[in-house]
């Protein structure tokens, strides 16, 4: 049986499901296995979908009437401002725009304020992240902790459901929409043939078109995941475009593809 009651924990509030469920988990524990004193951090980017600074601030309030001490920090950030004034688009391999403005922010947080714990959020489809995490930080992954780590994706949205209510929107985007299905059909063809043939896997089923609320795009992105960005948030993936342009850099893994997906000029 898990008891945080003796240490003083943080939860990384990303916006998204995962980190949502570990928390609303945690506030559901018995009164005597809770954390007296909990510190919430959340890196906000304004290239989230809307509604997740609203998801985050109920959070936020649910926490409040469950914990003893509640700490809530926020930082607020644009990748794309990120991007610009380190004049790069970083390649899916290499995330400065994680480590800079959200893991290195957190560790100095954790550090200045004495905190025992971080909790962290990842469920069994991201056990090999979780080894990763320990193996990179050694001993100091003493100081991370995975509690829902036997728990699945599916099990967050219903968990944050019922205590919550609600998570953000983006999260019920799937693949048979019908607007969605029509349009991705009539732009396929932008597609390389291999992208085409992993849309067309998906395309129709009742999968969820976005596993995650990260920024839109996300420089993780693969190129045909950038198709549903473009059709569900049409303004966020024109500014991802206007800074390729501006930088004369590009998205994702393949500079071929990407000029050809939206129409750009190669440099």
């Amino acid at each position: 049986m898990m008891d945080y009651s003796a240490k003083k924990v943080m939860v990384g509030l990303s916006a998204g499901i995962n980190s949502a469920a570990l928390l609303v988990w945690l506030g559901s524990l018995p009164a005597e296995q809770r954390p007296s004193e909990i510190h919430l951090y959340y890196a906000h980017f304004i290239e989230h979908s809307a509604d997740s600074l609203p998801f985050v601030w109920d959070l936020v309030r649910w926490a409040e009437g469950r914990f003893e001490k509640v700490v809530y920090t926020q930082t607020d950030n644009s990748i794309l401002s990120f991007f610009e004034t380190s004049k790069m688009i970083p390649h899916p391999a290499n995330s400065p725009c994680s480590r800079l403005l959200k893991i290195l922010p957190m560790m100095a947080y954790m550090a200045a304020n004495g905190l025992d714990l971080d909790l962290v959020g990842y469920v069994r489809e991201e056990k090999r992240r979780a080894t990763k995490m320990r193996e990179k930080y050694g001993e100091d992954s003493k100081q991370k902790d995975f509690p829902i780590l036997q728990e699945s994706n599916e099990w967050c949205f219903d968990i944050v459901r019922q205590q919550l209510g609600w998570y953000p929107a983006i999260y019920d985007k799937r693949w048979n929409d019908s607007a969605f299905v029509v349009w991705m059909e009539a732009n396929i063809h932008r597609l390389t043939d291999d992208a085409q043939r992993r849309v067309r896997k998906k395309l129709g089923t009742s999968d969820r078109v976005f596993k995650h609320n990260n920024c839109l795009p996300c420089k993780n992105m693969a190129l045909e995941d950038m198709l549903p960005v473009e059709f569900y948030f049409p303004q966020y993936q024109s500014n991802a475009v206007a800074l390729s342009a501006r930088l004369r850099k590009y998205w994702g893994r393949d500079k071929e593809a990407y000029y050809t997906l939206f129409a750009l000029s190669q440099v």
